[in-house]
């Protein structure tokens, strides 16, 4: 089940590049934070029970194993089989999955997840920097460009994403991301949607501050939504072996899902 809401956070976590481009010459002052709350994770009202971790991870009939403690990063998590799955998990039960990972490279704490009537969904959640690194390997993502973020993420980063979603197919149907928060800061959605996969060649040496430039030739990249598509898409392909979606969607309290999952999934602890 964890699966469900690591396809879900691949979203959030291509929300999270984009805007530390857009914040990067922002100076983060944790006594500040810390003065002002802002290093405390959006309360979205949801509470879990020991129960409702229990119950979620019934639905998904996933069984996990433990990986030797000499695993790669890269292979940190194994998935073997597959069987087809037609349920729903309430926001309590996603958020007791978000908080109890099985996984050595999670990185995120104190997470509340909640579905919506208008099909929306809404994650806050606090984010762990020393092992970020490591689940960053994990999900593809160069480590020039985790290195990066790595320097311009706040001592101790909060995000908030509002994001409608859904898929048919395995494919991105609905991609409409409406509010983000970084340390409780709301940020624009334009200059998100503005964000490109990296060009490397362009960042200069990192002092934790971006240009105005920088931010001004993001704006201009075209088709920017269609490249985060394009971008989960990929990733859904190369799930194809364990996981499809067939339908995944939301709806008030419960993320509904038809498809396959894995009849196996092996972490390192």
């Amino acid at each position: 089940m964890k699966l469900i809401g690591r396809l879900f956070l691949i979203v959030f976590l291509f929300s999270i590049v984009a805007i530390i481009l857009g914040l990067g010459y922002i100076g983060y002052i944790p006594a500040v934070s810390k003065l002002l709350g802002t290093n405390k994770p959006k309360d979205l009202g949801v509470r879990y029970t020991e129960q409702d971790r229990v119950e979620a991870r019934a639905k998904s009939n996933i069984e996990w194993t433990t990986l030797p403690s000499s695993t790669s990063d890269e292979q940190s998590i194994q998935r073997f089989g597959r069987h087809n799955v037609d349920t729903n998990w309430t926001s309590a039960q996603m958020t007791a999955l978000m908080n109890n990972p099985p996984w050595k490279y999670w990185p995120y704490n104190n997470a509340q997840v909640k579905f919506n009537a208008d099909g929306s969904a809404e994650i806050s959640t606090g984010i762990n920097k020393a092992v970020f690194p490591s689940y960053a390997a994990f999900m593809g993502i160069p480590k020039v460009a985790a290195t990066f973020i790595m320097k311009l993420l706040p001592p101790q980063p909060v995000v908030y994403l509002k994001i409608k979603t859904s898929l048919v197919d395995n494919q991105v149907a609905i991609f409409e991301p409406q509010s983000f928060e970084l340390n409780r800061i709301p940020l624009p959605i334009d200059k998100f949607l503005a964000f490109q996969r990296p060009s490397f060649q362009l960042i200069k040496p990192v002092n934790a501050q971006l240009s105005i430039d920088m931010l001004t030739d993001l704006a201009k990249v075209n088709n920017k939504k269609s490249l985060i598509i394009d971008y989960i898409n990929n990733h859904l392909a190369g799930y194809s072996s364990f996981f499809f979606a067939k339908e995944a969607r939301f709806e008030e309290n419960k993320l509904i899902f038809k498809g396959t999952l894995p009849d196996q999934e092996a972490t390192m602890r």
